[in-house]
C-alpha cells in the first residue's frame, strides 16, 4: 500500500514539473517560421578543409573566422586563440517567432591544426587542416506566467549553411 502511495506521489510530481512535462508531453509544435530551418536533435559539426595556400597562416585563418562570425551580427562569448576555439553569445535576433516563443542561436568554431615546431631549422609553422563549425539552437515556449510549455534543442540548418558557404568562399578549397 505504501509503495502505491509513493508511486502516485512521484507520478504527480513528475507530471506537475513544468520542465519535465514540457519534454514528455509536447503538445506545442515548433512555430511555422522555424520549421524550414530548425532541426531538432543534437547539433552537428560541419568541417571545412582549408585551402593549401592558407594552411600555414594560422593568424589569418583565425581572424577570418572571427570576422565572419562578427559580420553575421554575433557577439563573442569566449575565445582561446591558442586552442583554436571560440563560441558566441546566444543570439535571439535571428528570427522573430512571436510573443510567447524565444529562439536563440549560438555558434562554435574550432580550428583543427597540426602543431608546428618553432625550434626546428627552419621553423615549422602550425598548419590548420580544417575549420569545424556548429550552429546550435533552442526554441522555447513560455506562457504568460513564465512557465516553460515546450523546449526544443537542435540546430539552425539555414544559418549553418550560410556560414559554411561564407567561410568556404574565404578559406576553403575548390
Amino acid at each position: 500500500m505504501k509503495i502505491r502511495r509513493v508511486l502516485a506521489v512521484m507520478a504527480v510530481m513528475v507530471l506537475t514539473s513544468t520542465a519535465v512535462s514540457a519534454q514528455l508531453f509536447r503538445s506545442t509544435k515548433i512555430p511555422k517560421v522555424l520549421q524550414a530551418r530548425f532541426v531538432s536533435g543534437d547539433p552537428v559539426w560541419r568541417e571545412l578543409p582549408v585551402r593549401a595556400d592558407f594552411q600555414k597562416n594560422y593568424d589569418k585563418i583565425w581572424q577570418t573566422a572571427v570576422n565572419t562570425i562578427l559580420e553575421h551580427n554575433f557577439d563573442i562569448a569566449t575565445m582561446d586563440k591558442d586552442s583554436g576555439y571560440f563560441r558566441t553569445l546566444p543570439n535571439a535576433k535571428i528570427v522573430s517567432v512571436g510573443t510567447n516563443w524565444v529562439y536563440k542561436v549560438q555558434i562554435s568554431i574550432k580550428l583543427v591544426s597540426t602543431p608546428g615546431d618553432p625550434k626546428a631549422t627552419p621553423p615549422v609553422p602550425t598548419t590548420v587542416d580544417k575549420v569545424r563549425l556548429q550552429v546550435s539552437g533552442e526554441v522555447t515556449n513560455v506562457d504568460v506566467r513564465g512557465v516553460v510549455r515546450a523546449n526544443y534543442l537542435g540546430y539552425d540548418q539555414v544559418l549553418l549553411d550560410s556560414l559554411f558557404q561564407d567561410l568556404q568562399a574565404k578559406l576553403g578549397g575548390a
